[in-house]
């Protein structure tokens, strides 16, 4: 959660670091403002990630995002609606994509 954290795991040889809950600490602020001293940090935010904020915490450069009750929302896992939980893992799907293909036209020379 903290950059001191942060700097345990890496020397512990974490290479690939949770930050939780990331929404309260700021979101895909915080992710970057981490990025700046830890480049090379492989950050994974999770809590607060949504459909509508997955790019911004890429552009931000996180490593990979957890996402877990925005995508498999559970009185639609009660109720057996699978399409629900599907058509979600889709628009997770084209967000990602999107971000990640501005991110790599953003780092290419032109």
């Amino acid at each position: 959660m903290t950059p001191t954290e942060l700097i345990s795991a890496t020397n512990e040889g974490a290479t690939l670091i949770k930050i939780f809950p990331c929404e309260n600490l700021g979101g895909p602020k915080y992710i970057k403002a981490l990025k700046g001293p830890f480049p090379d940090a492989g950050l994974i935010p999770t809590g607060g990630v949504t459909l509508s904020n997955v790019a911004d915490y890429f552009a931000a450069g996180s490593f990979a995002v957890g996402i877990g009750s925005e995508l498999a929302d559970l009185k639609a896992l009660r109720a057996g609606k699978s399409s629900e939980i599907t058509a979600k893992a889709k628009t997770l799907l084209e967000s990602v994509t999107a971000a990640l293909q501005l991110q790599r036209k953003s780092a290419s020379p032109s």
